[in-house]
């Protein structure tokens, strides 16, 4: 009666019918194991389901890495059931334990003659959150999601910018392409397309022998290799651009990608949305097109692999509002009287917005601005952050905008910032670094950015202002409680997580701390893991835990969004109770790899803090 009790309250077996499940009861074997014996019993066993009636266990591949951590009532060994493929994982024992065991003639009846059964693990098997590792070429079946270098398939064919047209004319013959990199001393200067020859050179009458730096675009869009072909597709729909140059975390071009190669892959719907946003003619029109956003989220969500794809978008898409606006104000006032950068924060800067997301952005201005200069921008901050408000991006409660005058400065002044919070960790200081640090120009040179931000990468580094950090990251408890249970808050909707403070934003700030140390300037968080690996402080088993957690928590909050959008239900805040059996393990295995990750930054930072 005791194991049919403990079935009873153990999914999917909880689905069966009395008579199924004391069937079930007697072809189950009870096994000890323990660190000594646990592969042996494995192997003797296999292939079969495996249920943990008490004990600790850790699953790990072939290669180390932990797969899942296996408590009471977790399952294991389906995967082979199902695939037939052979098992390669092994088992390594935390605490000693029991655990059941059925055999594959056993379990292959009960899907037989239980549908809910055998669905659960179907879908068991295509969900679980820490799968097999996947190699690092791997770029997914979803073609949004493969790497633009990916598609280069040639090198570039570029000229140093003191070449004359003529030649530079020829050369574009003799390879047959309709546009030439221009690059002095491996850096990217600009670009020279068949359309500038046309416009610039024969109707203004030029002479042949003039230098391509006089006619050609200067300092062009470019993308990054290991950027996604959405980037790609985002960037030219919102430049109005055909031909976009390739380059390397160098700023050395390595290819070029045209608009035909990306038709090429594949089209896509929500790229024909910034096509509108970007020919809106109007606040009002631009407005309109705006409102249209969580239709098309909601049918690209069903058609990408990772729901997290969507927070790269939702971002391209304020990228594609924010230029919009702009060019509407110089429409207005004028062209800008200086050089500038627009920037995103937080998460814009970082790529991973919703649909709720707020807004966070500032101005990078030149030194030497005159008064009325100023004015020019403060109008611009205005101007643009109350239209993206308009559009359904909302202001940021915390006035992180680029109308507040402390939002806007030079490299200088933002840097005098910078230090002042770094020297002076106070939590408002501390609350801004989080941030600021996370930044990406949206318009604007990108030395200028650049400049920027490797100056105050070098203020990060400050041992007692990461320890700080760390800190604060260690003061928010993850919700987990006794037994590892999940912990849930009670609120007017209910007993809820808010996943995004006790969870993505906790690996956001983890992330930081590394990368801060290490100097990296990637915004995002996936960009940060991935420069991180191999990493002194950051091992690679621990990192690739971190990413799958905040893909799954990013994928989790971003489905629960769409489900609830246009309600008044919490955006970010979840019952577990309504989540699948499947979906509150990983939730909960998520929550370990984080609780272990604060540990982790505890003991490598916070001893520097005060």
């Amino acid at each position: 009666m005791e194991v049919n009790s403990f079935l009873k309250d153990c999914p999917p077996f909880d689905t069966l019918s009395e008579e199924q499940r004391s069937w079930a009861v007697s072809q189950l074997q009870s096994v000890y194991m323990n660190e000594q014996n646990c592969n042996e019993i494995l192997r003797d066993m296999r292939p079969a389901l495996f249920i943990v009636r008490s004990g600790v266990f850790d699953l790990r591949g072939a290669d180390g890495r932990l797969v899942e951590r296996l408590e009471n009532g977790d399952l294991f060994g389906y995967p082979s059931l199902l695939s037939g493929r052979e098992v390669v994982n092994k088992l390594q024992t935390i605490e000693d334990g029991i655990v059941y065991v059925l055999p594959q003639s056993a379990f292959d009846r009960l899907r037989n003659v239980s549908r809910t059964f055998e669905q659960y693990f179907i879908r068991a098997h295509g969900q679980r959150l820490l799968t097999e590792q996947q190699g690092d070429d791997e770029t997914g079946s979803d073609w949004s999601e493969q790497t633009i270098g990916s598609v280069v398939t040639m090198p570039p064919v570029s000229l140093p910018s003191d070449t004359s047209v003529q030649e530079a004319a020829k050369l574009m013959a003799k390879h047959g392409i309709s546009s030439v990199l221009v690059v002095d001393d491996t850096q990217l200067v600009g670009i020279l397309t068949d359309r500038d020859l046309r416009n610039r050179v024969v109707a203004e009458g030029l002479p042949l022998d003039i230098r391509v730096s006089a006619v050609m675009t200067q300092l062009p869009e470019s993308v990054y290799e290991n950027r996604s072909l959405m980037d790609a597709l985002t960037t030219m729909t919102s430049s109005n651009i055909h031909h976009l140059p390739v380059v390397n975390d160098q700023n050395q071009p390595v290819g070029m990608v045209t608009a035909t190669d990306l038709i090429r892959q594949q089209r896509s719907d929500p790229v024909f949305l910034i096509s509108a946003i970007r020919k809106a003619s109007s606040k009002s029109q631009l407005i309109e097109e705006a409102q249209k956003l969580p239709d098309y989220l909601q049918t690209f969500a069903s058609r990408v692999k990772q729901t997290s794809m969507l927070g790269r978008l939702m971002a391209s898409v304020t990228d594609g509002m924010t230029r919009q606006l702009i060019q509407l104000y110089e429409q207005e006032h004028g062209a800008a009287p200086a050089a500038y950068s627009w920037l995103a924060f937080g998460s814009q800067g970082r790529e991973d917005q919703t649909l709720s997301s707020d807004q966070d952005n500032g101005l990078l201005l030149s030194n030497g601005l005159t008064d009325k200069q100023k004015d020019w921008f403060a109008g611009l901050g205005d101007y643009v952050c109350e239209g993206l408000n308009e559009c359904g991006i909302p202001s940021c409660p915390g006035n992180i905008m680029a109308s507040n005058p402390d939002c806007r400065g030079t490299i200088d002044q933002w840097k005098e910032r910078f230090q002042g919070w770094v020297e002076s960790p106070t939590p408002k200081a501390l609350m801004y670094c989080q941030i600021f640090f996370d930044s990406r120009p949206v318009v604007g040179p990108g030395r200028f950015y650049q400049q920027y931000r490797s100056a105050i990468a070098d203020l990060a580094k400050n041992e007692m202002f990461l320890g700080n950090l760390a800190i604060l990251v260690n003061r928010i408890s993850v919700p987990l409680g006794l037994f590892n249970r999940l912990r849930t808050e009670d609120t007017t909707d209910g007993d809820t997580i808010d996943i995004k403070r006790y969870g993505i934003a906790l690996i956001n700030d983890i992330a930081r701390i590394y990368s801060l140390q290490a100097g990296i300037t990637s915004p995002g968080t996936p960009a940060r893991l991935s420069a991180l690996k191999g990493s002194r402080l950051l091992n690679r088993q621990d990192n690739q835990s971190l990413l799958e957690a905040w893909q799954f928590l990013t994928q989790l909050r971003l489905n629960h969004q769409l489900k609830v959008w246009g309600s008044d239900k919490p955006k970010n805040a979840i019952d577990p109770d309504e989540l699948s059996t499947l979906s509150r393990r990983q939730l909960k295995t998520a929550f370990k790899i984080i609780k272990e990750a604060q540990q982790g930054v505890g003991l490598k930072f916070s001893r520097q803090g005060y």
